[in-house]
């Protein structure tokens, strides 16, 4: 899966060919047609895909991922969220975007683990 350069609504709509009030009326809970779920899951960091599938029983499979896929990747990324999170608490203080933050980056480490181990 490519990685997606996709900063906003407007930009993530024309890159799949939907108007951005449709991207809205989905995000809602209004039922999106799979030709447009397919063309997301491409678009998104895999992170976002993943989340889109949460309840299901379906699983993303990245084709060229194989090489990038080492355990020392999967470390780094361990690293990256142990160190970012003792950053953010180096002041003694947690607060609710210290924990939205290390929530974003606990799904990106989870998605380079999930890579390592196949998932």
């Amino acid at each position: 899966m490519k990685r997606s350069n996709v900063q906003s609504l407007p930009a993530l709509a024309r890159s799949i060919g939907e108007e951005v009030r449709d991207l809205t009326r989905w995000s809602t809970g209004v039922a999106m047609p799979a030709h447009v779920l397919v063309a997301l899951l491409d678009e998104l960091p895999r992170h976002h895909a993943d989340h889109l599938l949460g309840g299901t029983q379906l699983r993303l499979v990245n084709r060229d991922g194989g090489a990038r896929a080492t355990a020392l990747a999967a470390s780094a990324a361990a690293s990256r969220f142990s160190a970012e999170v003792a950053e953010r608490f180096a002041d003694g203080e947690w607060c609710h975007r210290d924990e939205a933050i290390a929530k974003e980056e606990a799904l990106e480490t989870i998605t380079e683990l999930q890579k390592f181990v196949g998932g």
